[in-house]
């Protein structure tokens, strides 16, 4: 067991020129816990200096440079690479400078016990849900409950299972940590972007709004996705069954109203960024937009290739990610059934849609949707175009 702790700076191997930004040591708690500057890895009568050899990972060796720790009544005060730098910044910490960082200490203890009883705050109410079979229950019944989920509907209902609500909570959780790390590093707007061609004006839309940042932080395929109320209405569905990340508008389609819609999203989760709307030229692309771009890379490297036979190994790759994601989920259920075949239902929380699959064949035959009534209707005509080429083969293939 170990502690790492992180460099504000990283520094450079070299031997393969790549970044070391931590290294591990043992003279704290052994708890696995990452550390920085300002932290407080050990207790208050704890001064000390410590030596240690950077270690880089893509090479697995020490590369010979000596770094020095400095921990003072139990803070971190940061990371040298001198001794004569180490006793200056330890010689230099005053009662003033203490006081003020146990300060910021207590900040982030309280910040951290709240985020604790937001985990178990969501814990029981997922008992509750599930265990109580809430989730079975129409909504009209579950009016004078509605005050318990209060902090976690939008994670709780419209959610399949308990798998799909914990996925929805935690990515929930990992986007307010995106944003909380973007505010403290500075940045006051956020530009956003959406790849779907709209016309303004129109009443029934829906776009999937991206932000690189915040997409290449939480790994997400999109950031947010915008959608009429109408265009909701149409597909059947309530707001209060979204995840926390759609975000339902009422006027006609503009970028105005998308940037409105985010920005509203963010005021009432207490943030004041600034929302503004470019174009997908303009931004470097991530999410599903970035595998897109580096698809296309790829073909120019392998010579000129039509846009339809990318498209048709697009969809392919597409179709066996699904399948390889359908089978890896352990709450894979048989819940259609038609004309002598099954189909299999699973949530995928990334991509807002539910997922399924045709089992029980060789082919990776997939289907989506935003409903179970839509995911049937496409089981439907996959097993029907899966019968008819069977059949054609079949024919052909007769002496």
């Amino acid at each position: 067991m170990f502690d790492t702790v992180c460099f504000d700076k990283a520094y450079t191997c070299p031997l393969c020129h790549g970044k070391i930004d931590s290294i591990q040591v043992k003279e704290f708690e052994n708890v696995l816990e990452n550390y920085r500057v300002k932290d407080c890895p050990s207790h208050a009568e704890e001064i000390r200096i410590i030596k240690d050899e950077l270690f880089c990972d893509t090479c697995s060796k020490h590369i010979g440079k000596s770094i020095y720790i400095v921990v003072g009544r139990g803070i971190l005060l940061g990371i040298v690479d001198t001794l004569e730098e180490a006793k200056k910044l330890l010689n230099d910490l005053n009662l003033e400078k203490l006081v003020l960082w146990y300060h910021d200490l207590y900040r982030r203890y309280m910040n951290e016990q709240k985020e604790k009883n937001s985990y178990r705050r969501f814990l029981n109410d997922l008992r509750e849900w599930y265990g109580e079979r809430l989730h079975e229950r129409p909504e009209d019944d579950l009016a004078t409950k509605g005050i318990w989920f209060i902090w976690n509907s939008r994670h709780l209902k419209g959610a399949l299972n308990p798998v799909e609500s914990v996925e929805r909570f935690m990515t929930y959780k990992k986007m307010i940590k995106a944003l909380d790390e973007l505010w403290e590093a500075g940045h006051q707007v956020l530009d956003v972007y959406y790849p779907e061609e709209v016309s303004a004006g129109e009443e029934r839309w829906s776009v999937d709004v991206y932000q690189d940042e915040i997409n290449e932080r939480c790994h997400l395929n999109w950031t947010w996705t915008v959608v009429s109320e109408k265009q909701l209405e149409v597909d059947g569905e309530k707001e209060s069954q979204q995840p926390d990340w759609v975000v339902i508008a009422e006027e006609p389609f503009s970028d105005e109203v998308v940037c409105q819609a985010v920005g509203k999203w963010l005021r009432d989760r207490g943030y004041e960024f600034g929302v503004k709307m470019i174009s997908p030229e303009q931004a470097r692309g991530s999410g599903l937009i970035k595998k897109l771009k580096e698809t296309d890379i790829e073909s120019e490297k392998m010579g000129a290739v039509s846009m339809e036979t990318v498209m048709k190994e697009l969809d392919e790759e597409e179709d066996k990610r699904m399948a390889g994601l359908i089978e890896s989920r352990k709450d894979k259920k048989r819940v259609f059934y038609y004309k002598g075949f099954y189909g299999s239902l699973v949530p995928d929380v990334e991509s807002d849609r539910l997922l399924g699959k045709i089992e029980g064949v060789e082919e990776d035959i997939v289907y989506q949707g935003k409903t179970v009534k839509e995911c049937e209707q496409r089981f439907r005509e996959a097993v029907s175009r899966y019968k008819k080429i069977r059949g054609s083969l079949d024919g052909y293939f007769d002496p």
